[in-house]
């Protein structure tokens, strides 16, 4: 999407595999602004890596959040699932981090979406998670910090769900199942501590 002179034009679009199945040739004004929407949320996820990367997870956490939101709404799926992803790798990063305040930051502030509260909540009660204490107490789901594990293993699982769907994103399925496999392994753990 380059212009004559080799400069990038305004009409440039963040594609992936899926999109080469959709033929753009002949689009309604309609599906013109679906795709300028879905490339609206597509940005918004690119924002957030970079974010992430710049190490401002809090930042990256509230660009993730955006993202998923608008991708879903767009029916981008390979974008959302990313999206929730990213948003999984924000709260890692955050609870992390520490120091410069990032602690007392989350304690106040930080608050869990709706939905993910929901995904949370539904698979601490089907996997009759317990405090790990052997005693059989029961976890409570909060919106704070303490329910990052839930959290992050929700998210996980509905990006993979995304993904599950979709046969050319086989890859990334198994992918984002390696990831919360190592997660559980090696991070899970220390996050369960934080309480």
């Amino acid at each position: 999407a380059n212009d004559r002179r080799g400069k990038p034009g305004n009409n440039a679009r963040l594609t992936t595999p899926l999109d080469l199945d959709a033929p753009h040739s002949s689009l309604s004004a309609r599906d013109m602004d679906a795709l300028k929407r879905r490339d609206l949320g597509r940005r918004e996820k690119r924002s957030a890596d970079l974010s992430l990367l710049a190490g401002s997870p809090i930042d990256a956490y509230e660009r993730y959040t955006r993202a998923a939101e608008l991708t879903r709404h767009s029916h981008d799926p390979l974008w959302y699932a990313s999206a929730l992803e990213g948003c999984a790798c924000a709260f890692i990063a955050m609870a992390d981090a520490g120091g410069h305040g990032v602690d007392d930051y989350l304690e106040n502030n930080f608050q869990l979406p709706e939905e993910i509260m929901a995904l949370a909540i539904a698979q601490g009660v089907a996997a009759g998670a317990d405090l790990g204490d052997g005693r059989g107490k029961t976890m409570t789901v909060d919106r704070t910090k303490t329910t990052l594990p839930q959290a992050v293993t929700a998210l996980v699982e509905e990006a993979m769900s995304v993904l599950c769907r979709h046969e050319k994103l086989a890859p990334l399925h198994a992918g984002l199942l390696m990831k919360l496999a190592e997660y559980v392994q090696e991070e899970e753990e220390g996050h369960l501590r934080c309480r």
